[in-house]
């Protein structure tokens, strides 16, 4: 089966690669049921590099065989049907699903595999077109752009689909996705928001952290209506509080620190690090954000013209089309 005719289908995909292709990039929503582990994997490829193809393959057969009762009953707690996948729709993808087949599982291949999944998102990007009224936040750091997307049911989140947010500090308690990753969870969440009236997202760079949004999007985003949110200072600083949680990542801080010094100074450095050290997290929050990341950002935010300006999801609603 070709991936533009079960792309977000009922179908339970499974991608049967191993877990570190998986943690790469996957389909979303598709569960991993692994063939050979990482470490599997890599003896069977040395071989094969090493010995030959017919060797390595008995060796895959001798790992699978294994491990293989233990990988049925996983899938018979699955819903059907089932679409496996691997690397190219090859031996990996074939030879699970003929086994299943004869067991009587609904199953299907994708054609081509996660290559051919990649090529499909990969097109889809460069090209996409959002048709909804598109909106866009913007809002000095903490003012709760992120907070009032959370919200909403028709709102893109880049951040979350990066997890990354963006700025040196950006990756403190997220596990920041690959640029695959990045693309396919993208491609997902616009395409569950086709038929929205209207979407909205946050005002980024192009870079979020070190994946990059497509070009066609950045360029659509750069020429709709723009929103801007404010927040006092106070408010802001609790905000950030809340979500970095800085008093449990007192070392990472101060290695981030490090990297800014330059544009903070050495002695704001030093002075920063000695309130992280007496436990004084709101106002090392406070200081970063009005010698930092206000100057930072201030000149490219009121840079923009704006349709009007909010300051949580209730002012955003008022003020939206109905």
């Amino acid at each position: 089966m070709k991936i533009e005719d079960c792309y977000q289908k009922e179908f339970t995909f499974v991608d049967v690669r191993s877990p570190l292709e998986y943690e790469e990039d996957h389909i979303p929503g598709a569960i991993n049921i692994p063939l050979l582990s990482n470490e599997e994997r890599a003896i069977v490829g040395t071989i094969y590099k090493k010995e030959s193809q017919q060797k390595a393959v008995d060796k895959g057969l001798e790992f699978i065989s294994k491990s293989l009762p233990e990988m049925v009953k996983k899938y018979r707690k699955l819903k059907q049907p089932i679409l496996i996948y691997c690397f190219r729709g090859g031996m990996r993808s074939n030879s699970i699903a003929s086994l299943l087949k004869s067991m009587n599982f609904n199953v299907e291949i994708l054609e081509r595999g996660y290559k051919d999944y990649r090529r499909f998102v990969r097109e889809k990007l460069e090209n996409y077109k959002i048709k909804s009224k598109f909106y866009i936040l913007y809002g000095l750091t903490g003012s709760g752009k992120t907070e009032i997307l959370e919200q909403l049911d028709n709102a893109l989140d880049l951040e979350g689909c990066a997890q990354h947010r963006g700025s040196v500090f950006g990756d403190i308690n997220l596990k920041p996705k690959s640029q695959k990753m990045f693309e396919s969870l993208l491609l997902n969440r616009l395409e569950e928001l086709q038929n929205k009236p209207l979407i909205l997202t946050e005002g980024e760079s192009r870079k979020i952290g070190k994946v990059q949004i497509p070009l066609a999007l950045w360029k659509q985003m750069q020429e709709t209506t723009k929103i801007k949110v404010i927040s006092p200072i106070e408010e802001r600083v609790d905000r950030i509080d809340k979500e970095y949680n800085l008093k449990l990542n007192q070392k990472l801080i101060e290695e981030k620190l490090d990297i800014i010094e330059k544009y903070l100074g050495k002695q704001k450095t030093f002075d920063i690090k000695l309130l992280l050290k007496e436990g004084k997290v709101k106002e090392v929050i406070k200081t970063l954000l009005l010698d930092y990341y206000d100057k930072l950002y201030a000149h490219t935010i009121n840079s923009k013209t704006y349709e009007f300006e909010i300051k949580n999801k209730e002012d955003l609603l008022k003020q939206l089309p109905k």
